[in-house]
């Protein structure tokens, strides 16, 4: 062997103790021939060479693994950030149409399963909006209009769901027409007018005859 042979031998004999062994076995036999040191040497160099193969899988697995980790990690956060911004979105219009519904009051409810537009100035103004408009309604009650937002951001096509008063439909028909302007395509709406006896309380004060509250005993 060369020297540069029999450094680097060495070399691999001080991390791998087995061929440590065998050189050091080899040095102390007495007529060692050619042909078993090639032999030796084939062994030691198939030996060595599987070493090397074996740490250089190791290393491409191991980075392997690393870069799937480091995927799958991006992918899950990815997720997340969807998720919460999708959640945090049903939320503020979940929040936004929460109403109040004064009984003396014209009322809406949003129905978000029938469509995404809103009024532009947001719900609670809409609903101020109609409370100062409203004029004549019949005896008022609940009716659920479907309509879709025209090129100029007023609602069309507007159509009532059920069989409700003429009245009310009508009166839903001009508030909505001559109304604010809508973002969005179409909407589902629930709108609750005030009954005719809570439009007027005072027509409601009857005075009840002496003998509804009982005799005085003398």
């Amino acid at each position: 062997m060369s020297r540069e042979e029999m450094f680097q031998l060495e070399k691999e004999a001080l991390e791998d103790p087995f061929l440590q062994d065998a050189i050091d076995g080899y040095r102390l036999q007495n007529g060692v021939d050619a042909k078993q040191l090639s032999l030796l040497q084939q062994r030691l160099s198939r030996r060595v060479e599987n070493t090397i193969a074996t740490r250089h899988a190791q290393y491409y697995t191991w980075q392997r693994l690393a870069i799937g980790a480091a995927a799958g990690v991006l992918f899950v956060v990815l997720l997340a950030l969807l998720y919460f911004k999708h959640f945090n979105g049903i939320a503020e219009r979940s929040t936004d149409v929460t109403l109040s519904e004064p009984e003396n009051m014209v009322a809406i409810e949003p129905l978000l399963d029938g469509g995404e537009a809103t009024p532009l100035g947001g719900w609670k103004a809409f609903e101020q909006y109609l409370n100062n408009q409203v004029t004549d309604t019949g005896r008022g009650g609940e009716i659920i209009v479907n309509f879709t937002i025209g090129k100029d951001g007023l609602p069309n096509q507007i159509h009532a769901e059920g069989t409700p008063e003429q009245a009310l439909f009508d009166e839903a028909v001009r508030l909505l027409r001559s109304g604010v302007k809508w973002q969005g395509t179409k909407a589902r709406l629930k709108i609750t007018f005030p009954i005719e006896d809570m439009k007027n309380p005072s027509q409601s004060n009857v005075i009840k005859p002496p003998h509804c509250f009982g005799v005085e005993k003398s």
